[in-house]
């Protein structure tokens, strides 16, 4: 699995990262200060002109390229994309800046993907706690792209970037997480809105202001499920069920010749379902490291089971970050959400 690092740019205050491209900080800093001291300064973004020859002479197209100036992992210029006047890429410097100047906390985490075409910075919230000596950790995030297509965003989620694969599995956290009241997806912006960096920075101040408030929210629903018992095995499986439902077999709309196969498929993937339920039940009844006999159990079950049970031809990781596990781990959240509602 691809951290999708460009270089060594990568922060984590205190806590180790699965990839151990760097170690982390044990000194809180600014993201400027990361910017500075740990990226070696970052790079600018530049729009240059795009010319094409015409009639012999060379002639602006009135497009610009998008251009990573030289970083210090890569002393070559790279081309991110293209644009019209009406595009405005923001600075990493000036982000981090905004940063620093809004959310007015130390970074936990902040790195740049790829050829640095992407960035990220996390800060820690105030942690909820769920049940006594057991608590969720609230991140509040701004992704930021230097490209067209990315954008700015700005979420909240419990999952702890350090990677690529994290701050997809982070923002896929908050989109299925949202509640319009400050959980999940907050706020985006895209590079033709000419007040980009100000707008970013009232969200990020916005949000922290109102950090006790969201996390407020997110301990009410964990402490919802907490507080939610599940009374017998029969429940247990009528929640399995609905977060697990089989595949039904639609092998009379296919054509004879592939019914067959269709059907072998469709066993095969019951199966598969079925061993999920029964998995995740029998952590939910006793295997299961400290579960409590109700939905945050259920919860805390289905998490252990693709975290640590369900075997795998693959690396786990990968599917527990953005594959099928967390598909199926978002669906037990989904599952308990709607019925506590």
């Amino acid at each position: 699995m691809s951290a999708n690092i460009h270089g060594k740019m990568v922060y984590s205050f205190e806590k180790p990262m699965w990839h151990n491209i760097t170690e982390p900080s044990l000194v809180p800093m600014t993201a400027t200060g990361i910017l500075q001291n740990r990226f070696g300064g970052g790079f600018p973004i530049i729009l240059r002109p795009v010319e094409i020859t015409l009639n012999g002479e060379r002639t602006e197209t009135g497009d610009f390229a998008i251009v990573r100036g030289k970083s210090p992992y890569d002393q070559k210029e790279v081309v991110f994309g293209y644009c019209s006047d009406r595009y405005l890429p923001l600075q990493p410097s000036d982000v981090c800046a905004s940063y620093d100047a809004n959310v007015k906390q130390t970074a936990e985490t902040m790195a740049f993907l790829g050829k640095g075409e992407e960035m990220f910075i996390s800060w820690k919230m105030p942690s909820c706690e769920v049940t006594s000596g057991d608590t969720v950790d609230m991140y509040g995030i701004v992704r930021t792209g230097f490209d067209t297509l990315k954008g700015a965003r700005l979420f909240t989620s419990v999952v702890r970037p350090v990677c690529w694969n994290t701050i997809t599995f982070a923002q896929s956290w908050a989109k299925q997480n949202t509640d319009g009241h400050g959980k999940g997806n907050i706020w985006k912006g895209k590079g033709v809105n000419k007040n980009l960096l100000r707008d970013l920075g009232y969200w990020m101040a916005h949000v922290q202001e109102n950090a006790l408030k969201e996390v407020e929210l997110l301990q009410s629903f964990f402490g919802l499920l907490a507080k939610t018992p599940i009374k017998s095995d029969t429940e247990a499986y009528e929640i399995l069920y609905e977060a697990f439902p089989p595949v039904q077999n639609v092998s009379e709309f296919y054509p004879v010749q592939l019914r067959t196969a269709k059907e072998e498929k469709t066993v095969e993937a019951n199966l598969d379902i079925t061993q999920i339920r029964d998995g995740i039940f029998r952590l939910f009844s006793g295997e299961g490291t400290a579960i409590t006999p109700d939905y945050w159990g259920m919860l805390n079950s289905t998490s252990e089971y693709f975290c640590h049970v369900q075997a795998s031809k693959r690396p786990i990781a990968e599917s527990v970050m953005f594959g099928g596990r967390q598909k199926h781990s978002m669906q037990m959240v989904t599952t308990l959400s709607n019925r506590v509602r």
